[in-house]
């Protein structure tokens, strides 16, 4: 049946047509053989020279451990032999592909380098910021100016410079009273306060009273008599505040007439040299001499009369021996009444 189909289409192809499709049918069956037996010529070289490169390289490193041999036991030395170190040729990546390469290789130390460097640039910020007092005081007395505090600022604000250059002035009063007068753990607290701001360093210039304790007094420079030669109104514990022109600069109509700016001296701390120390009681001391010129001219230009209300006065003896009293009867109190339990 499909003989008959044959010869029913060759009947239907014009004889130049079926010969012209027998003749490209042909060429295209060469064709492709021609190019299967050029693979297979193309394989077996491929062979053929891997075969040769494999004896070559055995050969090689035949030799190879021939003139090692020889040169472990001295036969030859090194500028006979022909083994060559051999480095590796390193691509150089450039542009993105640089980039890219260290990041992949990195990224894990560029993002913690990046939050180490993010935390560094916030601190330093903050610092740099962070507001600071071109002047320190410390308040120790215990006579009405610890509730001054503004008042204070202000007044010496006035004669301070702008030593950090942030564009304003700022004092910072750090009130600690030390009162002869106070309970224990108020007096222990204040006291620590205090020498914590001694061991700073920064707070030279220090607000006293006649009731403050003379181990405070001790601290303070007694000789500012010889840079203030002549002037009244320095005595051995600084600069008297004992006028009307300084209660009206505080702002506090009844000040005592005890009140004393004085100035300690510089001396090595646990925190400062003793150099440190120094300038900054060169500072302090350079607003100090503008108070004490201001304050004592403005004084003697009004003849000032000078302040009537009295100090405080604690007598610590007295209520140190009223306390042992009142403790003793105290004492004696519980013990009666014990004894009056037992003979129950």
């Amino acid at each position: 049946m499909s003989d008959k189909n044959n010869i029913e289409n060759q009947n239907l192809i014009p004889d130049d047509d079926y010969e012209y499709e027998k003749k490209l049918a042909e060429e295209e069956r060469s064709r492709r053989l021609a190019e299967e037996e050029k693979l297979r010529e193309q394989a077996e070289n491929e062979k053929k020279l891997e075969r040769q490169r494999e004896k070559e390289r055995e050969k090689r490193i035949a030799q190879e451990r021939l003139e090692l041999l020889q040169l472990k036991n001295g036969v030859i030395d090194e500028s006979q032999s022909t083994i060559k170190e051999e480095h590796e040729e390193k691509t150089k990546l450039k542009g993105m592909a640089w980039i890219s390469n260290f990041w992949y290789h990195y990224k894990y130390m560029i993002i913690f380098m990046s939050f180490i460097a993010a935390v560094v640039i916030f601190i330093t910020y903050s610092e740099i910021k962070r507001e600071r007092p071109d002047l320190t005081i410390l308040m120790i007395a215990d006579n009405g100016l610890a509730q001054r505090d503004k008042e204070l600022e202000e007044f010496f604000e006035k004669y301070t410079d702008d030593t950090d250059d942030n564009g304003y002035v700022h004092v910072s009063v750090i009130s600690v009273p030390l009162s002869p007068n106070s309970d224990y753990q108020t007096a222990n607290a204040n006291s620590s306060k205090f020498f914590a701001q001694l061991q700073a360093g920064d707070a030279m210039i220090v607000i006293t009273d006649s009731n403050t304790d003379e181990e405070y007094k001790n601290l303070m420079d007694p000789t500012l008599g010889e840079d203030f030669p002549g002037n009244k109104y320095i005595d051995e514990l600084g600069f008297s505040f004992n006028s009307r022109v300084m209660a009206d600069e505080l702002k506090y109509e009844y000040m005592p007439n005890d009140v004393h700016m004085s100035i300690r001296y510089p001396a090595k701390t646990m925190d400062l040299s003793l150099e440190e120390s120094q300038e900054n009681y060169d500072k302090s001391f350079v607003v100090f001499k503008r108070i004490v010129d201001d304050i004592t001219q403005r004084c003697e230009e009004s003849n000032d009369p000078g302040l009537e209300t009295e100090p405080i006065k604690y007598d610590t003896d007295e209520k140190s021996e009223e306390s042992t009293q009142d403790s003793i009867k105290a004492d004696e109190k519980d013990s009666s009444t014990v004894g009056a339990g037992n003979d129950q």
